[in-house]
């Protein structure tokens, strides 16, 4: 009988395998298909259900065309969020595409910002190098402070 995961969990698995596509969309940037079909199973603590599977590949696919379709902003964001003279652009693959991941999460949904940096965290220990851990936490830090700021002005604003 196979044991249902628990909502967190599958979008653990979901963030994932959104990862591997960014990652082969960073690299072959002209591919527009994805076989969502060929993801590596290594993220399911065991083999997912057709149901776990689905709600994992569906969460995948809204990151993935999220973070696509949002790119510019995005890559705006965590610009302004690095240090003065690193961009984006200079950020190793799999990070840049972690980061964009999360920045997504963090600016443009509904998980709460220390949630989206501890999985990105998770992801940079499994595809990252020793120091993408550290890395990914003080950029997305300083993405999540801002946006913060950014809402509360708007906020600030609103109620004038």
């Amino acid at each position: 009988m196979d044991k249902k995961l628990k909502k967190n969990e599958l979008r653990a698995i979901g963030r994932a395998y959104a990862l591997q596509a960014l990652y082969q969309h960073e690299l072959n940037p002209q591919s527009q298909e994805f076989n969502w079909e060929n993801l590596d199973d290594e993220s399911a603590p065991e083999p997912l259900s057709a149901e776990d599977q689905g709600v994992a590949l569906d969460f995948a696919q809204r990151l993935f065309e999220g973070v696509v379709d949002r790119k510019g902003e995005i890559d705006q964001a965590l610009n302004a969020a690095f240090d003065k003279g690193r961009t984006i652009e200079r950020t190793a693959p799999v990070d840049r595409c972690i980061l964009r991941l999360a920045a997504f999460e963090i600016l443009f949904s509904d998980t709460p910002r220390v949630v989206a940096i501890s999985q990105a965290i998770e992801l940079g220990n499994k595809f990252g190098d020793v120091k993408t851990r550290a890395f990914l936490n003080g950029v997305l830090d300083h993405l999540g402070k801002e946006s913060n700021a950014s809402s509360k002005d708007a906020a600030s604003s609103a109620e004038v």
